[in-house]
């Protein structure tokens, strides 16, 4: 990894294993040199940046509604036909509508700051997101607080990447508040993963404030738009998420929280109908 960034660094091409002469090769030159062209492009593609909390096709989106400036509403397959085409992404538009739909999610447990508007059915806590709307019937734009995030003017001295000789989207934004730990961020490549919950954009605020004034920030813990539960710290890297549920009488309960990316079918198939149907079948 190190040595195929310091190669882009010094502008020299990809160190390539094969050429017309090549008859034969070593398992371990296989692997460290042509296996491993696939295991970083995998962890580029899977691992958000730290900068900007982003994965390259979610900044292609981006680049691409900053680039085309829509006033008003374009419906997701529409746009994801001009990400394609404005940003060279070769891996589908399926992907890449999905991409644009998990952008623009605002139910409990996805986004505290969405980046694009839901207009239509994105989905819900139901099924977490995959109630969502076909692409060819839901609409969105860009919402308006994206661009104070990532200021128009800070593009001037970002690095643009090019494909085929067509200028594309920056290698990360940089966005005047640490969005990888607004909308959190999630991956798994090959011998990488990570997983950053989401955080009060308020508190992030106000950290980065006592930074600016040389003060030491304060602790935050994970924080979710409108989620109504409790989040609670075992220690460094572990957080319990608990729901509420309220006893009405000796046999009745009522359930009025989830934990988050607990979503509301599937508890009710693995827990609840097991319990009501009273069989041997144990809930997950």
């Amino acid at each position: 990894m190190e040595t195929r960034k310091e190669r882009r660094e010094q502008g020299l091409i990809e160190d390539y294993l094969y050429d017309k002469d090549t008859r034969a090769v070593s398992f371990s030159d296989f692997i460290n040199k042509e296996l491993i062209l696939f295991s970083n492009t995998d962890n580029e593609r899977s691992i958000p940046s730290l900068v900007d909390g982003m994965k390259p096709g979610q900044r292609k989106v981006l680049f691409t509604c900053f680039k085309r400036a829509d006033k008003k509403e374009v419906k997701v397959a529409q746009l994801a036909g001009a990400v394609g085409e404005m940003s060279a992404y070769h891996h589908g538009e399926q992907s890449l509508m999905m991409t644009i739909v998990n952008l623009a999610q605002d139910y409990v447990g996805s986004n505290n700051i969405n980046l694009l508007l839901p207009i239509g059915q994105f989905g819900t806590r139901l099924q977490g997101g995959k109630d969502s709307a076909s692409a060819r019937y839901i609409f969105t734009q860009l919402n308006p607080v994206t661009r104070a995030l990532f200021p128009q003017p800070d593009e001037n001295v970002l690095r643009f990447l090019y494909e085929e000789n067509q200028r594309i989207e920056p290698e990360w934004y940089c966005p005047i508040i640490p969005t990888v730990l607004v909308n959190g961020a999630e991956g798994i490549g090959t011998g990488w993963s990570t997983k950053v919950p989401n955080f009060n954009p308020r508190e992030i605020v106000e950290n980065m404030r006592r930074l600016i004034r040389g003060e030491e920030p304060k602790e935050m813990v994970p924080w979710y738009k409108n989620f109504r539960g409790t989040i609670t710290q075992l220690d460094d890297q572990r957080y319990v998420c608990s729901g509420e549920v309220a006893v009405i009488n000796s046999d009745t309960i009522e359930i009025t929280e989830l934990p988050i990316k607990t979503w509301t079918q599937n508890y009710k198939e693995s827990v609840i109908e097991p319990m009501m149907e009273n069989t041997d079948k144990s809930p997950r």
